[in-house]
């Protein structure tokens, strides 16, 4: 396989970008890029709000989510809350605390947009993105049917 494309697809770069572009988010707030990320997804999912959605959609581990959910509920970042209908499911609500953090991700988020899109046209985008989108869909198919 072509070496830019493995590392591309391994995410190492994108990886060791991400940790250069949020690390005054992480030391300001004491988070990890983990605790960032699930703070993103319950931002940018409102449906989605449970332990079980986050590990189902993007496959992190069990433990992984319920540490960091652990973490940023004592940090006073989410509160847990019964479903009513249903005791066994617990609904992850964001609290005050959090939406400053999520504001200053979000500025770190164009950033690293810009670096990473940086030189490249409106149809040079729009063909990374369609392409993406497909690759990504090609594995969430295989791993969907090795899961059965």
């Amino acid at each position: 396989m072509d070496d830019h494309l493995e590392l591309l697809l391994n995410g190492q770069l994108y990886k060791k970008l991400n940790e250069v572009v949020y690390k005054p988010v992480t030391n300001k707030y004491g988070l990890s890029m983990f605790d960032i990320k699930l703070l993103l997804f319950l931002k940018e999912h409102d449906m989605y709000d449970t332990a079980k959605d986050i590990v189902e959609i993007h496959y992190f581990t069990k433990s992984y989510v319920s540490k960091a959910i652990e973490t940023l509920i004592v940090k006073g970042y989410l509160k847990r809350k019964p479903d009513q209908h249903d005791r066994r499911c617990i609904h992850l609500e964001l609290q005050e605390k959090a939406f400053p953090v999520i504001e200053y991700v979000k500025v770190k988020q164009k950033e690293l947009m810009e670096i990473l899109f940086y030189g490249l046209t409106d149809g040079e985008k729009c063909i990374i993105r369609g392409i993406a989108e497909k690759i990504s869909n090609n594995i969430a198919g295989v791993l969907e049917m090795s899961s059965k």
